[in-house]
């Protein structure tokens, strides 16, 4: 099974309906993205955790100081579908001698993949079935900043675990969005 790469992308609420949340997930190159509908709640996690505020505590925050103690790394996220079709993430984690498989919510899978620089992997298939291409109006829901920052996490994490071609594929990337910007 071939696996996608993907890349935190934006959290976005639609006027439609009340309000809707939708979070983005992109495909390395931006030029797809898979939109997953969150709950208010999901929403609010998501928020809560991706703020660069030190001293909120968060549940997500104890459970990563937590596997942190313990020695357990978080060394990948697997997005998944269940029999009812709702977006779930798996686990893998590592504690130096075993590693464990756990599933976890959507937005629990994405919220520790930041916390631990985890990669964030999907099927292709699974991809290419649900993704959208990166329209205008995506690219106009796309917060720049969010995404300049994200991109510039992850080449940080790239140089930190050598991976230099990724890392330059990162920076290609970083100069594309800066060249928009302008």
């Amino acid at each position: 099974m071939k696996r996608v790469r993907l890349d935190i992308g934006a959290l976005a609420a639609t006027p439609q309906d009340g309000g809707k949340f939708v979070f983005y997930l992109y495909r390395e190159g931006l030029d797809r993205c898979l939109p997953v509908p969150l709950s208010p709640p999901e929403m609010h996690a998501m928020l809560s955790n991706f703020k660069q505020e030190e001293d909120t505590l968060t549940l997500h925050k104890v459970f990563t100081k937590t596997l942190q103690e313990f020695k357990v790394e978080l060394l990948e996220v697997s997005i998944v579908k269940d029999e009812s079709g709702a977006f779930l993430s798996e686990l893998l984690l590592f504690d130096g001698e075993i590693q464990m498989r756990q599933t976890a919510g959507f937005t629990d899978g994405v919220i520790l993949s930041k916390k631990f620089g985890a990669p964030i992997y999907i099927a292709e298939e699974l991809m290419e079935y649900h993704a959208t291409g990166v329209d205008s109006f995506s690219k106009e829901v796309l917060d720049s900043e969010a995404m300049l920052s994200t991109l510039n996490d992850a080449l940080q994490h790239a140089i930190n675990n050598e991976e230099y071609e990724r890392a330059s594929q990162i920076s290609r990337q970083i100069e594309e969005l800066k060249k928009t910007k302008n």
